[in-house]
């Protein structure tokens, strides 16, 4: 079998030097017929052919560039309507289980077992569409389990900054543990927290 494999990619590899050699072969025919072609042209007619070759070539160039890119932007603008649903997803269940541990509110409480059935719907559909950095932020939270508060809203976020992130916004200016601060009531719990 392994006989076989190796003979099919020499044959396959033969036939693509013989056609590759054969296109070069004729590429520098049809190259020295033009350009002793050119040579018996008269500079009244090879000088307005050169140029009209050229613009047309740089025309088809900015034309091919333009549409790869409107295709990219179209691209990117339909990955970031999926991206949002999916991030806000994760923004809103991480929201029920802020107001449900905040008892003055009287809101529902919030089940365990319901929280970690949406984060896991998150992390599934953020592994098509999310970026390597929201993955991996996701990942590190999946992995915390019980762990100490301060490490739960620095992992959230991690995760909220790759997000703003992936979908090209700016986290500059936005001091360190903003988010973990902004979803508290009182700014000094967080300085309690990270103290104790």
């Amino acid at each position: 079998m392994k006989t076989l494999k190796n003979t099919f990619t020499l044959v396959i590899a033969l036939l693509a030097l013989v056609v590759l050699s054969s296109f070069l072969f004729y590429a520098w025919r049809i190259l020295a017929a033009v350009v002793s072609g050119a040579k018996t042209l008269e500079p009244t007619v090879y000088v307005p052919l050169t140029v009209t070759l050229f613009t047309a070539s740089l025309g088809l160039a900015a034309t091919l560039i333009a549409q790869s890119k409107n295709r990219k932007r179209e691209i990117e603008a339909a990955l970031r309507e999926r991206k949002i649903a999916i991030y806000l997803d994760f923004l809103e269940t991480i929201e029920k289980l802020i107001l449900a541990s905040k008892p003055e509110l009287k809101t529902a409480s919030f089940d365990d077992s319901e929280m970690v059935i949406k984060l896991v719907k998150v992390r599934t559909k953020a592994v098509l569409w999310g970026s390597p950095g929201v993955l991996k932020a996701l990942n590190k939270f999946s992995k915390l389990g019980q762990a100490q508060p301060i490490a739960t809203l620095r992992a959230v976020e991690d995760i909220q900054r790759e997000m703003r992130k992936d979908l090209g916004l700016s986290n500059f200016g936005l001091e360190t543990d903003f988010f973990s601060k902004l979803i508290l009531s009182d700014v000094s719990e967080f300085d309690k927290l990270t103290s104790g």
